[in-house]
């Protein structure tokens, strides 16, 4: 997985979990901690989410949200596959469809 789209992912699972230790997300996402790590660095520093990390027992990294917290909820394979749909759905569904890319996408 290239960077941009593991960074992607990261804020994906984040923003869905609220809290989880880098071991974890290296785990999941199949990189090196020190991977993670730069991601999340990226992330904060060149990207401006707002993720914290807190070292020691308890600790991990924090994800504390942003105006939509359920934006990017969805992943871009979730994402093609309703756009994919929309290609079949009647108005109605389809409004359905861009809603729910709109608040989730």
């Amino acid at each position: 997985m290239r960077a941009a789209g593991r960074k992607a992912e990261l804020i994906r699972i984040l923003r869905g979990r609220i809290r989880d230790t880098v071991p974890n997300l290296a785990h999941e996402l199949g990189v090196n901690e020190k991977t993670i790590r730069r991601d999340l660095l990226t992330l904060t520093v060149d990207e401006g989410y707002l993720i914290d990390t807190i070292q020691g027992n308890g600790g991990g990294v924090v994800y504390n949200g942003q105006l939509n917290p359920h934006k990017g909820l969805f992943s871009q394979e979730q994402i093609k596959v309703l756009d994919d749909l929309m290609k079949y759905a009647d108005s109605q569904q389809s409004d359905v469809i861009k809603g729910m890319l709109r608040i989730f996408g």
